[in-house]
């Protein structure tokens, strides 16, 4: 069973989808493509009085569709598994889980309440990947976080976040392996359809 993240995971993963909206050349330091995400991001979601999860879900998911690599993150939660799923199968688990994602943070987010990530200096993990160390604080906690960034023509692209130690794909990683050997990959695209209806 995938752990829950804690609620203040909720603004660090939908940052990390935003982020790319600014991502101006792979020379640009990933902090700085972070930082520039944050701003963007806390405009669209900070101070709004309509507080539903389902309607703020539909106000970021164009943004997170559009930056977040979420065919990377599918595959990285499926692991050694998704070669076994066909095309089809691939494009419509990338859509389930990116919704499934969503919905879980927005759930557990509050709008209405103030969000400071700070930002340290990027390490490398190996060549065009880095990882970029945060201090996240909402609703009186803090935690830490790691954003996985690559490159990409356009500049820096998260492609998984690290909360408290866990893995955001790492989490249903088990999960879904299990569904996976018991009933294959039609299996887990019930299993995504279920949680999400």
């Amino acid at each position: 069973m995938h752990r829950i993240l804690r609620p203040v995971a909720v603004p660090a993963l939908v940052l990390a989808a935003n982020t790319a909206l600014f991502a101006a050349a792979a020379s640009e330091s990933p902090e700085v493509t972070l930082n520039r995400g944050l701003a963007e991001l806390l405009s669209k979601v900070e101070g709004r009085d309509n507080k539903d999860p389902v309607e703020l879900a539909k106000r970021v998911r164009p943004t997170l569709e559009k930056f977040f690599n979420f065919e990377s993150l599918t595959q990285k939660a499926m692991g050694a598994g998704w070669r076994e799923f066909s095309p089809d199968q691939k494009n419509k688990s990338v859509r389930l889980f990116s919704e499934m994602i969503i919905r879980s943070y927005t759930t557990r987010f509050d709008p209405s309440s103030r969000v400071d990530i700070q930002f340290a200096k990027a390490s490398d993990l190996a060549p065009g990947k880095k990882e970029v160390p945060a201090t996240a604080r909402y609703q009186g906690k803090a935690v830490s976080v790691a954003y996985r960034v690559e490159t990409s023509a356009g500049g820096w692209l998260v492609y998984d976040v690290i909360v408290e130690g866990v893995s955001l794909a790492g989490n249903y990683r088990a999960q879904f392996e299990s569904i996976r050997q018991k009933g294959g990959p039609e299996a887990v695209i019930r299993s995504m359809e279920q949680k999400l209806n």
